[in-house]
């Protein structure tokens, strides 16, 4: 085999190293992330691409006439299927995933497999008329003669695989706007490119027709960067912008983007049928929820009461956009709890009209107890006494239990305030109500520096009070240790209360949170089962999460979420930039 050598030949290699680094790239995702079509294809597309390319420098560098011709026939064999493949890939990366039936992916490539066949063997010189060796500037140029098939089987079906993809492309930027117009306009040069110069080649307009250069496998490197510049810089094959426009389509969330200046550039269906306004595109944010704080206050999680015919409660919720470390605007969610707050509220009248009158009768029962008690003091014996003590303590219950379900069910019930609330000065003063119990426990309780947060005062001193009562409760040591901690999160703060106590079975790690569940190691004496679920339903009602992980023996720590009283740009120290300022023990509260 004798070679020669060319600049030509360099970006055609380019180009075959960039597909196939294109190909290798899609194949490893696909091990990782499944094998979705669009990885798939992509793949299959830029292997066309390499096969094209790669066989066309071959032939260029080549100066054997027969290998030469070899590589011709090949070369196109990779370029009649970068069309097809790259028409499925577009489908299935715009998410029309009802056009990728086998009979479709098959019949796209019926027209490109019947010009290979004619090329191959060329019956009455449809596919070639004249090959030729020619010498152009010291360099030895194959030079084929295009017959009637080529033109139309070849040329003529990219032509309209390329129209259509390119329709492809416009509709769905236009459906989602300038979010997307990087990968569109990048895909839209990949497309262009070689059409373009092929035609001028055909054509012959100046400069493409220059004997020495093959115009059209040259510009397969402006293609090939183009992918790879939408590839990395725009995360082409991570992030499917127009697939995921399907899902925001249909969420039953409604979904707003906002602008940097508080304008809505993309809402979906669903948030115009909660608002009964349409259009929404355009309008000012800030007009549409003016009591969600959205640009004021990001982060920021608020319920609305609306006048609308559709909605009566919405709960919105608020992100900033990010990109490069500069913000760019907000997505904010909208999500209709209407009959979520009329089901809450019809609970709590039930509630309320229940345990009013199963209050006044267990009250007049432990009354009626310790009266009877009082006057038979002296003719009773210790069995007796010991009956009514079990009485007087279900009772008790009775009416903690009437109590809990009581507060359950006003959790959302109510039009809580949000408002600042310094989660120290309230955290301090739960341990002081709790001191007592702290002190008969031999507990110590170490408080790091806890932050302001936004939240409803009253509901989150319930949670943190159920919370260390758990914790004290289920202590198994004689000497227990409870720790609560914070740190920043996403525009949130993430709270930790962790014990060193019995821990909690993994069987019950499931349903801790479901209301009337006490674990497999609970007592008599635990409680009425409802301390964390109250605590998950305040945490809900803030817009947070919570989670627990427990060992048994090694104790437990339940994680939640609230949102954060500062603009999200703020900073606060990381927890490790943190101290304990001070802890609670059998004797006080000890500063440090």
């Amino acid at each position: 085999m004798r070679w020669q050598h060319t600049i030509y030949a360099y970006p055609i290699l380019l180009a075959t190293a960039i597909s196939l680094g294109h190909a290798a790239y899609a194949l490893i995702r696909s091990r990782s992330h499944g094998q979705r079509p669009t990885l798939l294809l992509f793949a299959a597309m830029n292997v066309a691409i390499a096969i094209w390319t790669g066989f066309g420098a071959l032939g260029l560098i080549s100066t054997v006439p027969r290998f030469k011709y070899y590589a011709y026939v090949i070369s196109h064999v990779g370029a009649a299927g970068v069309g097809p493949f790259l028409l499925l890939f577009v489908l299935a990366y715009t998410d029309r995933t009802k056009w990728l039936r086998p009979s479709i992916a098959v019949g796209v490539f019926v027209v490109p497999a019947t010009f290979i066949a004619l090329l191959v063997t060329n019956p009455y010189e449809l596919a070639l008329t004249e090959t030729r060796i020619v010498e152009a500037n010291g360099v030895l140029v194959f030079r084929a003669t295009r017959g009637p098939a080529h033109m139309s089987l070849s040329f003529v079906y990219t032509l309209l695989l390329a129209i259509v993809i390119l329709g492809v492309i416009g509709h769905e930027t236009v459906r989602q706007g300038r979010r997307y117009l990087p990968q569109a306009s990048l895909l839209t040069v990949a497309v262009v490119t070689p059409i373009t110069v092929s035609a001028l080649t055909i054509a012959n307009v100046p400069p493409f027709t220059v004997d020495n250069v093959n115009f059209v496998s040259v510009s397969t490197a402006v293609s090939c960067i183009a992918l790879g510049i939408a590839t990395v810089r725009y995360r082409f094959l991570d992030l499917q912008p127009i697939a995921n426009r399907t899902v925001v389509d249909h969420s039953p969330d409604g979904i707003l983007v906002v602008d940097v200046d508080g304008r809505v550039v993309d809402a979906n269906e669903a948030v115009s049928a909660m608002l009964d306004r349409d259009p929404i595109v355009g309008e000012a944010v800030d007009d549409l929820l003016p009591e969600a704080r959205v640009t004021s206050d990001p982060g920021a999680t608020t319920e609305l009461e609306l006048a609308s015919d559709a909605v009566d409660f919405l709960v919105v919720r608020s992100r900033p956009l990010r990109r490069q470390g500069r913000h760019i605007g907000w997505v904010v969610v909208c999500s209709d709890v209407t009959e979520h707050r009329r089901r809450e509220r019809e609970l709590e009248a039930f509630t309320g009209v229940v345990s009013h009158d199963l209050r006044a009768p267990l009250r007049t029962t432990d009354r009626y107890l310790e009266l009877l008690e009082d006057a038979l003091d002296t003719e009773l014996d210790d069995e007796t006494r010991q009956l009514l003590a079990v009485a007087r303590e279900n009772s008790r219950r009775m009416q903690e239990m009437v109590s809990d379900l009581h507060r359950y069910s006003r959790i959302g019930a109510t039009e809580d305030e949000f408002g600042s609330v310094d989660c120290e000065a309230l955290v301090e003063a739960v341990l002081d109500g709790l001191r007592f119990e702290i002190e008969d426990r031999n507990a110590t309780v170490v408080v790091e520096d806890l932050p302001t947060v936004r939240g409803v005062e009253h509901l989150l001193r319930r949670l943190f009070q159920n919370l260390l009562e758990n914790a004290l409760t289920y202590a198994d040591t004689t000497a227990p240790e409870i720790r609560i901690a914070a740190t920043r999160a996403d525009g949130a703060w993430r709270f930790a209360v962790r014990d060193n106590g019995a821990g909690i079975d993994p069987c019950d790690l499931d349903r801790v949170f479901d209301i009337f569940t006490r674990g497999s190691n609970a007592t008599d004496e635990s409680g009425t089962g409802m301390g964390l679920a109250i605590c998950k339903k305040i945490v809900d009602r803030h817009g947070g999460t919570i989670d627990i992980d427990s060992t048994l023996g090694d104790g437990t720590v339940v994680t939640f979420t609230v949102p954060d009283a500062r603009p999200t740009d703020e900073r606060r120290p990381s927890s490790d930039e943190r101290t304990p300022v001070g802890s609670v023990t059998a004797s006080g509260l000890d500063r440090a």
